[in-house]
Formats: structure tokens, sequence, C-alpha cells
């Protein structure tokens, strides 16, 4: 039932547009469990993305993989892969993620981007001046 390389969600993007792909010759579609970007061309990443559910060599340096998931929780991703599917190999009943949880990031030399947003908010963090305690009165 499915596509056995995987199966795929979607949301809002934080970038409100398109935003370029990500390969790193680290990372490589050899397993279960990874978490990519879906996407319809080159550097047309947007919202969606799919989970793997076995090796998947053709999807090389084609979609950027962003994550892994973890734990006991790949039990969860292969249940999704076994639902069942219309002819155009969707959920009949379509799963719902509600949450996610960044356990490690194992990649200490690559840097993470940030948005425009969250660089505001850091700036504004790290040059907000700190309330000084209230003085006490002497009498």
């Amino acid at each position: 039932a499915g596509d056995p390389t995987g199966t795929g969600f979607g949301g809002e993007s934080i970038y409100g547009g398109p935003f370029a792909d990500e390969f790193h010759t680290r990372l490589r579609f050899v397993r279960r469990g990874l978490v990519a970007m879906a996407s319809s061309g080159k550097n047309d990443n947007r919202s969606q993305f799919f989970i793997t559910l076995d090796r998947a060599d053709e999807l090389q340096n084609k979609h950027t993989i962003f994550g892994k998931v973890a734990g006991d929780t790949i039990f969860n991703v292969l249940k999704i892969g076994e639902l069942e599917v219309d002819e155009n190999e969707r959920p009949l009943y379509p799963p719902k993620i509600t949450s996610v949880e960044v356990v490690h990031n194992p990649f200490d030399d690559i840097v993470p981007r940030i948005t425009e947003f969250e660089k505001m908010v850091q700036a504004s963090i790290s040059v907000a001046p700190k309330e000084e305690p209230p003085k006490k009165k002497i009498k």
C-alpha cells in the first residue's frame, strides 16, 4: 500500500516562499526514517516534507534531508506506511503530526540558517538592557 520510498506531510513554511535546496555529502537516502523536503524542482522547497520508508537512492541531490525519526517513533512511521490508500496513493484517512521534538543535532559543522524574524528576536534579547532591582529607601 503506497510508495515504499516515503510518506508525505505538509504545513506552512516559515520562509514565506520557496527556498533553496541544501545538499550535503554526509546526508544520503540510505535508510528508512529520514525526513526530507518535498519539492517540484530545483530550489522549490516550500512546506511539504516526507519520511522515507526504505532506502531511496533515486532521491539523492533532488530533495534536502533535514532530519530523521529517532527511537521507537520509527514504528509509528511504519504504521503510516501501511495505511489504506486510494488510486492516487493518498491515505483514505490521512494521519496528522501534531508535534515534533528535536532530540540531537549530530552535525556541529552544519550551521542551521534562521529567518529574519529569528535574527531580530536574537538581537533584541542580546541588547535588551537588564532591569535593575528597585532601590531600598533608607530611613
